[in-house]
């Protein structure tokens, strides 16, 4: 889309706009923002995902936190942020920061919620969970918002909230004991798989629990194998794909078997697995999303600029296609780029990275 949007649409009623613009790229959609408030407004309208979603013009966006260009799109907060090591988690269309730190009170824990809507990429406040928690782990199971760990004085009655992204409201989960002191812990990782959440402790990285019908129960040792997280510098990354559970770690992108219980590494990526090996990826720490049915893999490599006596920082980001074929799965890389560089130091570290499909 060349040039200035021309009158004639301008003109239109808002149901033959609503129409034009769904079929629009949304990456012209910030340009399109500015050419009057009527725009701004239609394109944060729920409508018009309406019905981009009837038209089958969805599109899949990736967020990662303070980097932008083509596809990334940056997740900061609303008024330069106040909070850091917090964790993100996507419901729907819209994107939850949770906790963290806040930088301008003496770094103390926060118990805040701030929520971005992806359509219009504003932000509002959620209600605050009852724990102030910095480094918490957020995961997503059936449109709530699981948070475990992120401070030193949790017991097991309030180890984990659970947030309600429908009715509003924060609850503790439940209280039954996990076993083996893991609710004693700071650090953890957690997803919500098959129907569980999936939970495990940094101090405690012999053991994965889940959470299955109210009750805390050891999961099978094979699932808890594919997770590695007793460093924090440079933990394992997973995410979920039409009930598929990846996991990246070492240089490597798992899957986990169900049937056969057991991790099987994902076939057909010698290109991109010879990349991170020459970047040394013992110390890559890379990031894995669900794109759409897709999975997204972001890193960073850290460079020199030797023209100018610089070191900077260039941010990846690859896309991977998915296919089924008798029992294994296969992926083939669709591409992957450099999609952002800065000199900037200790900024722009992928610490996460959501997709939304809007």
């Amino acid at each position: 889309m060349n040039g200035e949007v021309p009158m004639t649409l301008m003109m239109l009623p808002n149901d033959l706009v609503l129409n034009c613009l769904a079929r629009v790229s949304r990456l012209y959609y910030p340009i399109l923002s500015l050419v009057s408030h009527r725009f701004r407004s239609i394109l944060a309208s729920t409508e018009l995902y309406q019905i981009r979603s009837l038209l089958g013009q969805t599109e899949s966006c990736l967020y990662i936190p303070n980097s932008s260009k083509k596809v990334l799109i940056p997740v900061t907060s609303p008024n330069s942020p106040s909070t850091y090591h917090s964790d993100f988690a996507r419901v729907g269309s819209n994107i939850y920061a949770i906790g963290g730190f806040i930088k301008d009170d003496n770094a103390s824990s926060s118990a805040s919620i701030m929520v971005m809507d992806c359509r219009s990429h504003t932000w509002h406040e959620a209600p605050s969970m009852r724990v102030a928690r910095e480094s918490p782990s957020a995961c997503v199971l059936d449109g709530k918002i699981y948070v475990i760990g992120g401070s030193n004085v949790l017991d097991t009655t309030h180890w984990v909230e659970v947030f309600d992204t429908v009715h509003k409201t924060w609850e503790f989960g439940s209280s039954s004991s996990p076993g083996e002191k893991i609710c004693s812990g700071f650090r953890y990782q957690s997803v919500g798989y098959d129907g569980n959440v999936y939970v495990k402790c940094f101090e405690r990285p012999d053991v994965t629990y889940k959470l299955n019908k109210g009750k805390w129960r050891a999961a099978d040792f094979a699932i808890n194998r594919g997770w590695w997280c007793s460093s924090s510098d440079n933990p394992s990354s997973y995410c979920v794909i039409e009930n598929v559970l990846y996991c990246y770690s070492d240089g490597m992108i798992n899957w986990y078997n169900p049937d056969q219980k057991c991790w099987t590494s994902l076939k057909g990526l010698n290109e991109l697995k010879n990349t991170l090996i020459s970047l040394d990826y013992r110390y890559v720490d890379a990031k894995v999303a669900d794109y759409g049915g897709k999975l997204a893999v972001s890193w960073k490599e850290n460079v020199s600029i030797n023209e100018y006596h610089l070191h900077g920082k260039v941010v990846y980001c690859g896309v991977i296609v998915l296919e089924k074929h008798h029992g294994n799965i296969w992926g083939t890389l669709e591409w992957y780029d450099a999609v952002y560089a800065t000199t900037e130091p200790d900024v722009y570290d992928v610490a996460h990275v959501l997709a939304v499909t809007l």
